[in-house]
């Protein structure tokens, strides 16, 4: 039973992050939380959150196997701080 008075937190939560090497580039998420309530998780913009980055290869026919994504190491999901 929650107590009275308490907010009520829908999830996810919309979120404007910065991401590129100078974290120049500003981009809107959505974010759920984790355990701990200090990081979060959303899906990572690097592969779109399927994990393979081939489709984003300069040559992906030259490929022998499907190549995960450095960003996420192929879970499709990063974490961030909230």
């Amino acid at each position: 039973m929650r107590p009275e008075g308490s907010i009520v937190v829908a999830w996810p939560r919309r979120a404007v992050i910065n991401v590129g090497a100078r974290q120049e580039t500003v981009i809107e998420v959505d974010v759920w939380p984790t355990r701990s309530w200090h990081v979060g998780w959303t899906i990572c913009w690097e592969c779109g959150g399927d994990g393979d980055w081939t489709k984003y290869h300069p040559e992906p026919e030259a490929l022998l196997e499907p190549l995960a994504c450095v960003e996420c190491k192929g879970t499709g999901r990063r974490p961030v701080s909230i």
